[in-house]
């Protein structure tokens, strides 16, 4: 009997059972890492969170930014699994710090990338998305690194479906940190009774179906308008199902991440 072979064998055996094991861990702690939900009178909150594998590269946060602000963010990290998953740790907390007690989204996303970026490969990246609710004034301010604009829907106001589309570009690139704050803008919107404010990753509109056609952007302002009226719970929980039944049996191929509030 070759013993050597054997040996070889439960070696390798071992470090794959170890390996799943720290993946399961991983999974774990990024449970643990997701935030409550805000409550706050005349606001409704919710998140769905969906990884497409065990360690997520998406990232979702709600801040407590100072009196009566919060702030609202969303991060995906280019490319999957464990990389993908160490980095998307770095970039919440680094943006978690450095949104407490600063009132610009903008602000907070530039010295986030000047911290990240001279960290980063040159190979992955993160895109962003960041607002701050102000829930005394209703005002919410919004500034984005590269990530899918939000939409704002609304069926009273004249344009019902609002895309918020400041420029801005993603975290990592720009090593010098000298572009990025000449790049980013910000978007303020006054909100409304009834507006709703849905955030997505790019898993949701480049999940594919069989024949290889995107959910698309067209599908989720057509939920949303149709299902406005429903819980901010009911409707993101809807979008999911959605998404699903349009990869059929296929697996899913991104981590898909939604967040929605509604001022009431």
């Amino acid at each position: 009997m070759d013993t050597s072979r054997l040996k070889q064998i439960a070696q390798k055996l071992q470090s794959e059972q170890e390996m799943n094991k720290s993946i399961e861990v991983a999974q774990k702690r990024q449970r643990q890492m997701l935030p409550n939900l805000p409550k706050v009178p005349g606001f409704e909150f919710h998140a769905v969170y969906v990884p497409a594998t065990t360690v997520s590269g998406d990232f979702y946060d709600f801040i407590t930014v100072g009196d009566h602000l919060i702030g609202i963010a969303m991060g995906d990290v280019s490319g999957h699994g464990i990389e993908a998953g160490i980095i998307m740790g770095m970039a919440k907390k680094a943006l978690q710090i450095y949104a407490k007690g600063r009132p610009s989204p903008k602000d907070t996303l530039c010295i986030t990338n000047e911290d990240l970026a001279k960290d980063l490969d040159g190979e992955t990246f993160v895109s962003a998305s960041y607002g701050i609710l102000d829930v005394t004034r209703n005002i919410f301010t919004f500034a984005r690194a590269g990530h899918n604009p939000p939409f704002v829907v609304n069926p009273a106001r004249p344009e019902p479906v609002i895309e918020m589309k400041p420029n801005g570009m993603v975290i990592g690139v720009d090593k010098s940190g000298k572009r990025f704050p000449v790049v980013t803008q910000e978007y303020e919107l006054v909100l409304q009774p009834g507006d709703l404010v849905f955030q997505y990753t790019d898993g949701l509109v480049e999940a594919p179906n069989k024949h290889k056609e995107e959910f698309g952007e067209h599908r989720v302002k057509e939920l949303l308008l149709k299902h406005h009226k429903l819980s901010v719970i009911e409707l993101l929980e809807l979008m999911e199902e959605n998404v699903h039944s349009h990869y059929g049996d296929r697996p899913q191929e991104d981590d898909i991440t939604l967040i929605g509030f509604k001022m009431l």
